[in-house]
């Protein structure tokens, strides 16, 4: 789903829900006044082992006011039960109105319940047509009900986390790398291994990146009491929904660039000898991978041509644009093979998950050979071979010395 949409759908829905009112002629209309609707969806491990804390972001018609800003008042609601249709029984009768899901668009798994098997806590939602497509599903740091109280930039934090999950893939096709509840079915079915993207409220006055070496974001307001949206990085999970470690905010902007088709971000690098970094803007990559089979073991070739154009080169030689750009092919095509590299390692042996989607692959090139082996691919997985290959291109301007 394309985020602009989404964007504008979240921007319109107090003016949407408002003509809802209006069109019964009757501004204490009963069918419209006993509504509340959830727009964020949030679980957490609960105290008892039984149990766990669900958070609903509720947006919930005001009578007697006519103007878009008074029309809708939004609350949160945690309730702790075993399961969220036995929540949404609770909150329906303790609130005195019918829970509406057509606006459900962000469901956010707490870290605690994100380290188990949460999968089965989406499947009544699935089952509603209008919400599986959608409702971007993601992890967040803390807990999901801290997440969603924190203060949002516009009318309610989960409209902007939908469109900040929506707007990190530039492609926003069915295989983007952000999760809807119909693109986590569909891993489920297939026994796919996938990962969640980690999403967090942040203090915007302690971003940074590299230069204060912050392996958690900072999720306490500033002096102002306000938040931003960032994505930290995501969780990983094996074939049948079980975590299995952590990727990092770089380790998921290669995978990003591994899922093709990337048109934005940047690629820094660096002149080991004389230490000096530069900074190159991605316009385009298109990545490939071939796969075949040797001595009982798969071997996959990562094929990734990326075209940049420069960002900040300081004085990298002193402004000689054609040694510069040259260098920085080398530089960027020695950095990006060697870290997707060490990515592809880490997949097969510390997660044991094959995020860069070879599971996939294997399936559709050699669907025989797979279906006879499927029952073992994590042990295959980690055994097998993985060869990377960059092709970098680094087009003029942004030089001026």
């Amino acid at each position: 789903m394309n985020y602009r949409k989404i964007a504008i759908r979240a921007a319109f829905l107090p003016i949407v829900l408002l003509c809802m009112l209006s069109v019964s002629g009757c501004w204490d209309n009963a069918e419209i006044n006993g509504r509340a609707f959830v727009l964020g969806f949030g679980a957490d491990k609960a105290q008892n082992d039984n149990a766990y804390d669900f958070t609903f972001q509720l947006a919930i018609p005001v009578s007697g006011d006519s103007s878009t800003e008074g029309a809708l008042e939004y609350t949160n609601c945690t309730v702790t039960d075993q399961s969220p249709a036995s929540a949404i029984r609770t909150l329906e009768k303790d609130i005195g109105r019918q829970i509406n899901f057509e606006q459900l668009n962000t469901i956010i798994i707490g870290e605690g319940l994100s380290h188990e098997k949460f999968t089965h806590l989406t499947e009544l939602f699935f089952r509603r047509a209008s919400v599986r497509r959608q409702s971007s599903i993601a992890v967040c740091s803390g807990s999901a009900k801290d997440f969603f109280s924190s203060p949002s930039m516009g009318s309610s934090i989960a409209s902007d986390a939908s469109i900040a999950l929506q707007s990190y893939d530039d492609r926003g096709r069915a295989d983007s790398v952000t999760m809807n509840l119909y693109s986590l079915f569909k891993v489920l079915s297939n026994k796919d291994e996938f990962y969640l993207l980690k999403i967090s409220a942040v203090n915007p006055d302690t971003m940074g990146g590299d230069i204060n070496n912050q392996s958690e974001p900072d999720t306490s307001p500033n002096s102002d009491g306000k938040y931003l949206l960032s994505i930290s990085g995501a969780a990983a999970y094996g074939r049948s929904g079980e975590y299995r470690g952590e990727l990092t905010e770089p380790e998921l902007e290669l995978l990003r660039l591994i899922s093709g088709n990337q048109i934005s971000g940047i690629i820094k690098s660096a002149d080991t000898q004389s230490g000096k970094t530069f900074y190159y803007q991605i316009k385009q990559s298109d990545c490939s991978t071939e796969c075949s089979k040797s001595h009982g073991v798969p071997r996959f070739v990562i094929n990734l041509n990326v075209r940049c154009t420069a960002a900040d080169v300081g004085d990298l030689y002193n402004g000689e644009s054609d040694r510069s750009i040259e260098f920085a092919e080398q530089c960027i095509t020695k950095s990006l093979t060697r870290e997707i590299q060490l990515l592809a390692d880490k997949s097969r042996t510390v997660l044991g998950s094959s995020v860069l989607g070879l599971q996939d692959i294997l399936r559709q090139n050699m669907p025989d050979w797979y279906e006879q082996s499927s029952d073992r691919w994590e042990e295959i997985y980690s055994k097998s071979e993985i060869k990377v290959n960059v092709e970098c291109t680094v087009t003029g301007g942004g030089i001026t010395k």
